[in-house]
């Protein structure tokens, strides 16, 4: 049976977590033949997010669907939280993971799209706003056009094989995050999307796009900072024109 982990990166999620967990899980129980190791990194929420999750795996643990909380002592970056989250996952055996945001803006839904993508071999599976059958419905026309312009950019510097390099809901395989190393990633922030799906690249044998609907979350608010565009910007340059990504430790 494959396994599945699925790493969702919390901060102040308490009015989001516990439905996205029964979705979750009321999802994956319609998908065959894959198991899921669901894994919230929590970065010490004063909210509570951390116990509402152990609430929930008392409830919705069962053969072939578990989940646990990893809480880290530190809120240092959106990128260092996937990094920790991931690790435990790989130590965990899973074949592949999906990276997930914990506020409904990636609908647990999709999940059926990314099993049937691995059930067919691929082993990079990018959930895209800007493919047909993508949308950002929410966005007013500002927030879609930095975006999309954003995307435009990175594909220009970083290649054309994918459509979008922002978006945080991915499936990676754990041969593909093995090659890549990912403690020698830099991006500690929102740039981790980006980075890792550049350095996926190098090592991917098969590699597909699915379309998604993006949603703005409904309960808590956005911990995007400000200067997140400029800081993508600057990174893609990076990447693009140094190879100091591939050889020095996250920072």
């Amino acid at each position: 049976m494959i396994k599945i982990g699925l790493a969702i990166a919390t901060y102040n999620e308490a009015a989001n977590i516990s439905h996205l967990l029964d979705s979750v899980s009321h999802k994956a129980a319609t998908i065959k033949d894959i198991s899921f190791e669901v894994l919230v990194i929590d970065d010490s929420s004063p909210d509570g997010t951390a116990e509402l999750v152990r609430q929930s795996a008392k409830t919705l643990n069962r053969p072939g669907f578990r989940i646990s909380v990893l809480v880290r002592a530190v809120k240092d970056g959106l990128g260092r939280a996937y990094v920790a989250g991931f690790t435990r996952l790989i130590d965990q055996d899973v074949d592949y993971i999906i990276s997930m945001d914990a506020d409904f803006s990636h609908d647990p839904m999709y999940l059926a799209s990314f099993a049937t993508a691995v059930q067919a071999g691929h082993d990079l599976v990018v959930a895209s706003r800007y493919i047909k059958g993508g949308k950002t419905p929410d966005w007013p026309w500002h927030r879609r056009m930095m975006s999309q312009y954003g995307n435009y950019f990175a594909r220009f510097f970083l290649g054309k094989s994918i459509s979008d390099y922002t978006g945080g809901f991915n499936l990676y395989s754990i041969t593909i995050l093995k090659k890549v190393d990912l403690k020698t990633l830099q991006a500690s922030g929102y740039g981790f999307q980006t980075e890792l799906k550049f350095r996926s690249l190098k090592h991917v044998k098969s590699l597909v796009e699915i379309p998604i609907i993006f949603k703005d979350r409904q309960h808590g608010y956005s911990k995007i900072p400000k200067s997140t565009l400029v800081d993508s910007l600057l990174l893609v340059l990076r990447l693009r024109f140094t190879k100091k990504s591939e050889s020095t430790p996250l920072t």
